[in-house]
């Protein structure tokens, strides 16, 4: 008898064990892609590291900017069929964060969400979601256009790259403002932007662009989600062009594209945001209350790589983190091809460019 209530208590004394090993240790990690990328890989392996022993994640990846409404029903779903409470939930992308403010009370009510790889959402945005905080990526021009003329002070035309978009256009504005104190010795100019071309860009004549860029002169990509008509870029399109015809030093602000022989710059590092989400799930997962929680916007690393400073000729400061060390001086490539027809083709293309270059020159 006595065997017996031990056993019975001893089993009592195990319940509360089974009941934590059976609850949610999950983090919902939500992606703006249809596929894994450079940049998410990079963002989840961040949160798994900060997370440590904490959780475990579990990705979703939703889509790109063209799947309508019908597809993001369907999306929700299959995840309402599959979904458990997680303890915090990540959003990753525009796409991600709107999912999770339309879907989220559906699929994980109450549940705290933290934005991440986004500008500032709008005040009203941020007061219909409660239970919401992140981390905001807020890119200073100022201090990017300055380190381009600290590591090129050679540079006679700085080329920027952007789409259409409202950021696009808002960074291109900053960056005009970020240029004016070297307005004096250097151009700035936005193919697809200027008068009379202003169609916009795809990748075909990005392609062009960065095969073109005169010597003493730099591209700055301020990002491009989006062509001409609209249709989504995908991260590996993108990687792609850089690869093969970008001929000139191209500073970056984010580390998606880094080994395609960008230069690279003063970036967000994917890496950097997902372990900074981990430190803001954990403060979540301590009780802290997420309406006082103020977004706290991304800072910034200088990260450049090592084979493009030498393919350049540019020697890094002391404080950037170098990526991919070249071993050797390597010859720079030749971004336009070298055969009879590649050559003929290439100097036409660069002789509608070389007009736009001068148009513009100070």
């Amino acid at each position: 008898m006595l065997a017996r209530l031990v056993t019975v208590l001893g089993l009592l004394l195990l319940l509360p064990s089974f009941a934590v090993c059976g609850s949610s240790s999950e983090v919902v990690l939500l992606h703006s892609e249809s596929a894994p990328t450079k940049w998410t890989k990079s963002f989840g392996s961040g949160l798994e590291k900060g997370l440590g022993s904490v959780a475990e994640i579990h990705q979703e990846y939703l889509g790109q900017e063209d799947m309508d409404e019908d597809d993001f029903d369907t999306v929700f779903q299959q995840l309402l069929q599959t979904h458990r409470s997680p303890l915090a939930v990540v959003t990753d992308g525009r796409i991600a964060f709107a999912f999770a403010r339309k879907y989220g009370q559906d699929l994980f009510p109450d549940t705290s969400v933290v934005f991440c790889s986004i500008p500032r959402p709008a005040p009203y945005i941020l007061s219909s979601c409660e239970n919401c905080t992140g981390l905001p990526v807020e890119h200073s021009m100022q201090p990017i256009v300055d380190l381009i003329f600290s590591l090129r002070p050679e540079t006679q035309t700085v080329v920027g790259i952007a789409d259409g978009t409202t950021q696009g256009k808002k960074r291109m504005e900053a960056v005009t403002k970020a240029m004016r104190p070297y307005m004096e010795r250097a151009q700035l100019i936005f193919p697809g932007h200027e008068t009379g071309d202003d169609a916009g860009l795809d990748l075909e004549y990005l392609g062009t662009v960065l095969s073109s860029v005169p010597n003493r002169s730099v591209t700055l990509l301020l990002g491009f989600s989006e062509d001409r008509k609209g249709n989504p870029i995908l991260d590996d399109e993108m990687a792609t062009v850089l690869k093969t015809r970008t001929a000139s030093p191209t500073f970056v602000l984010d580390d998606a594209f880094m080994g395609t022989g960008v230069v690279g710059g003063l970036m967000v590092s994917g890496k950097a945001v997902g372990q900074d989400a981990a430190r803001l799930v954990k403060r979540i997962l301590k009780g802290e209350n997420v309406q006082e929680m103020l977004p706290q916007p991304v800072h910034s690393e200088l990260i450049l790589d090592g084979k493009a400073l030498a393919r350049f000729g540019i020697t890094a400061p002391d404080e950037a983190s170098i990526v991919n060390k070249a071993e050797t001086v390597a010859e720079a490539e030749n971004a336009i091809p070298t055969n009879a027809a590649g050559w003929g083709i290439g100097l036409i293309m660069c002789a509608g460019l070389f007009f736009l270059f001068r148009r513009y020159k100070p």
